[in-house]
Order: structure tokens, then C-alpha cells, then sequence
């Protein structure tokens, strides 16, 4: 997949993994002002305690943190998710690039596939940049719906089998990973 962006307004943009403090605090003001600021999501859904345990990709315009995205290491995958773009630098590629960036670290740390949790009306942007639904329809979890969505690591190999997808979109988050039917799942 071809990303597009090397450049805005002549200034390079680049990306880089939160090593240290200051490049976290980066990484959440971007998010804050994303989605706490325009999407006016509560303090305590968008920091929900899984951030230290991940690891963030920064989007740079020179110095600026611009994008974000945070990613979790799970058994057999890893979960994109909190993708944010400071609205003035949107329609750059600039998600796109954050996303390649974390497909790049999943391969290297052996993944098959990515996964991702969205909201309905923000799966056009995922499937263009080469997501599959998980399944058709939005699952609900809480108050908001979400669509479950899958993309290879490798493009050039099949997609993995995902037994029971339903058992991964509607496990708690503690045991996301682990085998079996999720818990309250009707057994035919």
C-alpha cells in the first residue's frame, strides 16, 4: 500500500514510537484535543487505563505531534486503536501512515493480523485503507456501537482463520485473547 505523505507544506512528516514521558504526554494531548475536544468523549472512556501497557506511534511535522495511534499486543493479534489526527493536518495521509507504521511492527513482532474496533460511520475510512469487517453488522458493546475490523500484516498471504469471531468482538477486555466461548454466550 502506497501511503502517500512524506511531506506537508514542504516539512517533512515522520513517525516515531513513544520511548519516554514526554513523547506519551505528546501522544495523549493529541488524543485529548481529537477526541475529548471535538468528539467530546468523557476523560475516563478515552484514558481507560491500557495506555502504559501499550505502545503509542507519533505522527511529527518536524517537531509538531500531529497523529497518533495506540497499539496493544494481544496473543495472535494486535489492536490498532485511538487512531487521531489533529483536524487542521486531515486529508494528508497522515492516518494512513500511522496505521502502515503499525502494520510494519506487527509484522516484525511475528503478528498475522490487525484488529480494530470503529465506529459506523468511520468504517469507510478503515476499509479504504485495505480493513475487512470482522463481521457484516455493528456489534453493540455499551452504549455506542462498533464495528469489528481485521487486515492481513501480510498482503501477500490469506487472511488468518478467526474461530468464533463473535467470541473475540464480544469478550471483556481481560480475556480478549483467551480460547472458548465469551462469557454470557449462549452454547447451541
Amino acid at each position: 500500500m502506497s501511503i502517500g505523505v512524506q511531506a506537508i507544506g514542504g516539512v517533512p512528516v515522520t513517525t516515531r514510537l513513544a520511548m519516554k514521558m514526554e513523547d506519551s504526554l505528546q501522544a495523549f494531548a493529541v488524543r485529548a484535543a481529537c477526541f475529548i475536544g471535538e468528539l467530546e468523549v468523557p476523560f475516563s472512556e478515552e484514558f481507560d487505563g491500557h495506555d502504559y501497557g501499550a505502545t503509542h506511534v507519533i505522527a511529527y511535522i518536524g517537531d509538531e505531534p500531529i497523529g497518533t495511534v495506540r497499539v496493544r499486543w494481544f496473543k495472535s493479534f494486535a489492536m490498532c486503536e485511538r487512531l487521531a489526527v489533529m483536524q487542521r493536518f486531515r486529508g494528508n495521509n497522515v492516518g494512513s501512515l500511522l496505521l502502515e507504521r503499525c502494520r510494519k511492527l506487527a509484522e516484525s513482532r511475528g503478528c498475522n493480523m490487525l484488529y480494530t474496533q470503529v465506529l459506523p460511520a468511520d468504517t469507510g475510512y478503515w476499509e479504504r485503507q485495505g480493513w475487512q469487517r470482522l463481521v457484516p453488522e455493528a456489534m453493540s458493546s455499551g452504549p455506542k456501537p462498533i464495528v469489528a475490523m481485521v487486515k492481513r500484516v501480510d498482503p501477500n498471504q490469506p487472511m488468518p482463520e478467526v474461530e468464533a469471531p463473535e467470541a473475540i468482538v464480544l469478550r471483556r477486555e481481560p480475556t480478549l485473547d483467551s480460547a472458548g466461548m465469551p462469557v454470557g454466550a449462549i452454547a447451541n
